[in-house]
């Protein structure tokens, strides 16, 4: 026998029936003694993430190293600072370009940059997991004749001995 129709299955007539596909046998819900249950809820919220007062503590430190990278965009010198923003294995994947894998192509690749009247990279989100960080945001840069170039950017950091630093690194 059909449970009732619902709301909708009364205007249109007909009653719901959930999607299961071909040889999908239905499976009945599973109870769970209660510490089992109190368990699963603990190690699921172990696993859910970074704290709120230990992502503020990583925020603060990936801030600081954009604005150090901000920095060296305006005096410059974007690939002397290469070491101290990126992972020695980082990525750039420059839209419509070929990825630069490495530290040394990254330094390499920004040799010779041109020193920008303004630079700003602003964070909108960021998540961490352990030693992994990844943050969404937006940019906008000046040129010396003074054509603004901005989009969005995501970034993915990776904590190591000297804190914090791009790993991989995709913009528009």
């Amino acid at each position: 026998m059909n449970p009732p129709p619902g709301p909708r299955a009364r205007a249109t007539g007909r009653a719901r029936r959930a999607f299961r596909p071909p040889g999908v046998a239905t499976t009945r819900a599973l109870r769970l003694p209660r510490p089992a249950r109190t368990a699963l809820v603990a190690l699921s919220l172990a696993c859910g993430g970074t704290a709120g007062a230990d992502l503020e503590a990583i925020r603060a430190e990936i801030e600081d190293v954009t604005r150090r990278w901000e920095r060296s965009l305006v005096a410059g010198d974007p690939a002397g600072a290469v070491t101290d923003v990126f992972t020695e294995d980082a990525m750039r994947l420059p839209a419509g370009e070929a990825p630069v894998r490495g530290r040394a192509a990254i330094a390499e690749a920004l040799a010779g940059s041109v020193a920008l009247s303004e630079a700003r990279f602003d964070i909108d989100e960021l998540e961490a997991e352990g030693g992994l960080a990844w943050a969404r945001g937006t940019y906008a840069v000046r040129a010396p004749d003074g054509q603004v170039f901005s989009g969005k950017f995501l970034e993915v950091w990776r904590r190591t001995s000297a804190g914090w630093r791009i790993h991989r690194v995709m913009w528009d």
